[in-house]
This record gives structure tokens, C-alpha cells and sequence, in this order.
């Protein structure tokens, strides 16, 4: 859990068939930026999103390849092969796996490299959420991704702004991710792109729940996500004096502001100030 996206909040989508849109994407906070071959490519351009990746993102994956993640187009599609090829010419190691459904389909897309990839696989269906454990464990997969729209089309659910519906199907990713000893997953999109308050809403949201990033459609979402994910400073505050409390009762119970310091209490408190540290690394 070492690896820089592993402790990355915002991941900002961009088009790979909108190569005057990579270094904006860059140039923007976003700890990653998914260059997306799959939906935001028509399907009459996905050799031209290939070329475009291949003679415009070159000076970029030299320059920041820990920043770049390439989402090729899911398994049992034709595309797929062909976004594998690139990413092996061009040896794009971080690649986001759409509809991922299997183990098994994490390990053809691995043996299909001639390097050990880091995938991002989506859980947005039903065989999808079924198989979660499982992809989590894999052996090459670095975090979860939340695909909340095609997952909502899976199940037939119509969600409502606050996304309940989908609050089994995170917790399941949560729990996923923590028996893997994998990062915290990614939350899925915030579609209202024009509302700051539904955003934060998300945001909020997923922190609580305990994801520890979001996927970012609009370069307008990404400073909001990096600030929400961040500890705030009166968390930091009160995380240093737990730990202060703690040490001066050589890890006795103690009280601190009416309320009880026990090891529990203690080990959140440290857990907050080492995301502190990990952001560190990527801001």
C-alpha cells in the first residue's frame, strides 16, 4: 500500500480521444488523471484515441507515469485487445478495468503484459459486486473503483441524490478492500458537475463511510475532493491530543473533553494523522 495512487484522492477523468485536454488534466491537482478509452470514446474513435495516446501522452509518461492511469475498455469486448497491445508498447503499468467481474479476468488482462500491471478494477454490475472479495484479493489489483452509474443500470435501481440504494454495495467494497490489506476504494462520479452542494454531499459521504478518494469528471471537482478526503484541522487537532493524552497516561484510559481515550480511540487517532502524512507525499 506503498504506491502513490494507493494514498491518491482525486482522479480526474479526460477523454483519450481529446488530446488538447491531457496537459490541462495535468496541470490541474488531480493526484491521477484517467485517460479513458472506454466510455468517453465513441466507438468510430477508438483508433483514433489509441493514436491519440500513443503520439501525444508519450512526454507525459515520461515526465509523471505515476500520475497516469489508462482505462481500457472492458473484458468480452473487441476493443480490448487493442488497448492491451498499446499499453504494452507504450508500458503503461496503472490501467483501470472496467465491468470487472472475475479474477480470472484480472489475470488474462496481466498475462496479456509483459510487466506486471497495477489495476483499478470498476465493480459497476451485479457479477460485479457478487465477485468483490475475490477481485480485491487478486494479486495485481492495487484499489476498488466504484462504477455507481452502470452499477445502478445493473441492478435497474433509480437512485436517489444521496445514493442509499447503493450503501450495501460500498460497504461490501469496504470490507473487500480491507480483507485484500488493499487501499480504501474510490468513490464513483458526482454527475451534477454544476452543483457544489451535491459534491460535497459526496464527498462527505464517502469519507464517512471510509473510501479515501473519488473519481472526478470535471476539473472543478478535483480541489473540492482533495480537500474534503483531507483530514480537517480540527480532526488533526484533536487526533494529536488523543495521542498526547494517550502517551502522558502511558497508554492508559483517560479522559479528554468529557469523553473516554481507550486504545481504540487512540489507534483512529493515529490512523488520521498517518493519511496526514500520506497526502503529504502526493500534494
Amino acid at each position: 500500500m506503498t504506491h502513490p495512487l494507493s494514498f491518491a484522492q482525486a482522479f480526474l477523468f479526460v477523454p483519450a480521444n481529446r488530446p488538447d485536454r491531457f496537459a490541462k488534466s495535468l496541470a490541474t491537482r488531480a493526484h491521477a488523471v484517467i485517460v479513458d478509452l472506454e466510455d468517453a470514446v465513441p466507438l468510430s474513435e477508438k483508433d483514433v484515441a489509441r493514436d491519440a495516446i500513443r503520439l501525444e501522452l508519450m512526454p507525459w509518461l515520461q515526465q509523471c507515469p505515476e500520475r497516469i492511469v489508462v482505462r481500457v475498455n472492458a473484458c468480452g469486448t473487441p476493443f480490448l485487445e487493442d488497448d492491451l497491445r498499446l499499453m504494452d508498447e507504450l508500458g503503461i503499468h496503472h490501467i483501470m478495468l472496467p465491468k470487472a467481474e472475475s479474477p480470472e479476468q484480472l489475470s488474462s488482462v496481466a498475462d496479456a503484459l509483459s510487466f506486471t500491471p497495477l489495476l483499478i478494477p470498476m465493480i459497476e454490475s451485479a457479477r460485479g459486486v457478487d465477485q468483490v472479495k475475490a477481485i480485491a484479493a487478486h494479486q495485481n489489483t492495487l484499489r476498488l473503483s466504484l462504477g455507481n452509474i452502470d452499477l445502478q443500470f445493473s441492478f435497474g435501481m433509480q437512485c436517489g441524490p444521496d445514493e442509499i440504494e447503493l450503501l450495501p454495495v460500498r460497504h461490501q467494497m469496504l470490507l473487500a478492500s480491507r480483507l485484500a490489506d488493499i487501499a480504501a476504494p474510490i468513490d464513483g462520479v458526482t454527475v451534477q458537475i454544476d452543483s457544489q452542494d451535491q459534491l460535497q454531499a459526496d464527498i462527505l459521504r464517502g469519507k464517512r463511510l471510509g473510501f479515501q478518494a473519488k473519481l472526478c469528471i470535471h476539473p472543478t471537482q478535483v480541489d473540492a475532493v482533495i480537500h474534503g478526503f483531507q483530514p480537517s484541522a480540527q480532526e488533526i487537532a484533536h487526533a494529536q491530543a488523543v495521542v498526547a493524552a494517550d502517551h502522558a497516561a502511558n497508554g492508559g484510559v483517560v479522559q479528554l473533553n468529557g469523553k473516554m481515550v481507550d486504545r481504540p480511540v487512540v489507534m483512529l487517532a493515529k490512523s488520521v494523522l498517518r493519511q496526514v502524512d500520506l497526502h503529504s507525499r502526493v500534494t
